[in-house]
């Protein structure tokens, strides 16, 4: 019997598709649940002109500077709208999906939908175009440098997101603060100050969104990467403490007791010998 080799999966995302288009009529118009094609990424930008995208939350039209995330096979609908008044440019990237970008560009969606932001001179701009420039001169140094590419692209975008949020809606800003700044000593104070609103308007106003306080996000946020430093490390309680945003080990230990119901010594000799089994 011959055996035959393990495929294994391919978790280095690569571009498989990509140009510059200019539409002037509603014949242009696809409907994404009844294509055929691999459900491969999609991310199209508007260079000028307008186009639309429609989903089950609704029809959204797109200026320049404006980005729409999709995949085929779903159910959506873009195309040229029949009240625009000049010609729709735009440039398109299909991505090949793969373990790499696929849960970051799932997350984005989740996050934010499916149109987006990315304007003139933003990072996600630039990387963008530099992903295009060079999948049209075929000249990435190697597969390798090709899904870095793609990985930076949609973490550039995702923070783009997440900008815009400082401004339009405070709250989610601080939320995106609070997950990305828990590890440093920061205080709701300071979150609250980042968003332009009081302290005390923001706790109202996120635990009532979020049906949690910011308060207790930001100490669960800080046990939960402060254990698997247990659980993998043999670093010091006052290191992972720190590291972890916590302002000494006695802090840390007494929220992790009170969290867990043992400390966090105990905890990590439980973690070494399950390993050992």
């Amino acid at each position: 019997m011959i055996r035959l080799p393990h495929m294994r999966e391919d978790v280095f995302a690569r571009v498989d598709g990509g140009a510059d288009e200019t539409r002037h009529d509603t014949s242009y118009y696809w409907d994404n649940s009844k294509r055929s094609e691999s459900n491969r990424i999609n991310l199209q930008r508007t260079l000028s002109g307008e186009g639309f995208f429609e989903n089950e939350t609704g029809r959204y039209l797109l200026p320049k500077g404006s980005l729409i995330a999709f995949t085929q096979r779903e159910n959506s609908r873009y195309g040229y709208p029949a009240t625009a008044t000049e010609p729709y440019r735009l440039r398109y990237l299909s991505i090949d999906p793969s373990a790499t970008a696929t849960p970051l560009f799932n997350r984005i969606r989740r996050d934010f939908g499916s149109v987006l932001s990315m304007p003139e001179g933003s990072e996600s701009c630039a990387l963008f175009d530099e992903l295009y420039q060079r999948f049209q001169a075929r000249n990435f140094s190697d597969r390798y440098h090709e899904s870095e590419l793609v990985t930076r692209l949609l973490t550039a975008i995702y923070r783009q997101q997440v900008n815009d949020t400082q401004h339009s809606d405070p709250v989610e800003y601080g939320y995106h603060l609070l997950r990305n700044r828990f590890a440093s000593p920061i205080t709701l104070k300071e979150i609250a100050s980042a968003c332009g609103v009081t302290r005390e308007h923001f706790i109202r106003s996120f635990s009532r969104r979020y049906q949690q306080s910011p308060g207790a996000l930001l100490r669960q946020l800080r046990l939960q990467h402060a254990r698997g430093l247990l659980e993998t490390t043999a670093q010091p309680l006052e290191t992972i403490a720190r590291s972890s945003g916590f302002s000494s080990a006695n802090v840390f230990c007494r929220a992790f007791r009170s969290a867990y119901h043992t400390t966090p010594t105990q905890y990590r000799e439980a973690a070494n010998r399950s390993a050992e089994l």
